[in-house]
């Protein structure tokens, strides 16, 4: 079975469709797992799009999505509910959250359906299987999994992103924006947020279960480019 990780899509509803339609053709008639780590919503002009597509998809014949919190949709959360504080809602507002507003119709982020506000709050924070750990932001080095903290699964950034530690799992993750535009493949972890809706791309990685780390990358315009170093 394939597995395609999908990065930061922020209501890029067309890139998603296209980039899903690519990945299609490449598994063919195999079986293929599909892997969201997170940010579905916010800055780009079609969350409720992306939403309705992640929340009502049954998958279709040999696809299944796998879809992972991240921290967009955690802001989102605290916006909308009913012991939000001020500050809950301008630090979604201006991450974002107005442009998810417009895409739902709605002045209040209380309004957004309660589908959607429920389809968020069950989202498992990672995936872990054949040797990688999917999970939006990354992880705290030198902190063992089970105590890893929820902040630093949908926030972190330092010193995750600079540490050449070996986290026994090979982490794929979204969250901090790749200013080439291209994925980022470390040793230890890939970063999958190719800037979707900065103007990038947005970008799948193929697995295979023989492997932890990536087989080719995909984008949305239909690019296939292989890495150029591989992690057995």
């Amino acid at each position: 079975m394939l597995i395609f990780a999908i990065g930061d899509i922020h209501g890029c509803f067309e890139k998603l469709m296209s980039l899903l339609a690519v990945c299609d053709e490449i598994r063919g008639h195999r079986s293929a797992q599909y892997v969201f780590v997170g940010d579905y919503i916010d800055r780009g002009p079609q969350s409720r799009e992306v939403m309705d597509v992640l929340v009502g998809s049954t998958g279709r014949q040999g696809r299944s999505f796998v879809c992972l919190r991240g921290n967009h949709e955690e802001m989102l959360l605290r916006a909308a509910d009913i012991e939000r504080t001020d500050r809950d809602l301008i630090n979604w507002w201006g991450n974002g959250g107005e442009q998810t507003l417009d895409s739902y119709g709605i002045d209040d982020p209380a309004d957004v359906p309660r589908e959607h506000l429920d389809w968020i709050r069950a989202l498992p924070l990672m995936k872990i299987e054949h040797g990688r750990l999917f999970v939006h932001a990354g992880i705290r080095p030198d902190v063992p999994l089970a105590s890893q903290s929820e902040q630093d699964l949908l926030w972190i950034r330092e010193p995750f992103l600079s540490s050449d530690l070996d986290h026994e799992l090979f982490i794929v993750h979204g969250h901090t924006p790749v200013r080439s535009r291209a994925p980022d493949l470390r040793a230890n972890r890939l970063n999958l947020d190719t800037g979707a809706c900065f103007g990038g791309p947005l970008t799948a990685a193929v697995f295979v279960p023989s492997r932890a780390g990536p087989l080719m990358f995909v984008n949305d315009s239909g690019e296939i480019s292989r890495p150029t170093a591989l992690r057995d």
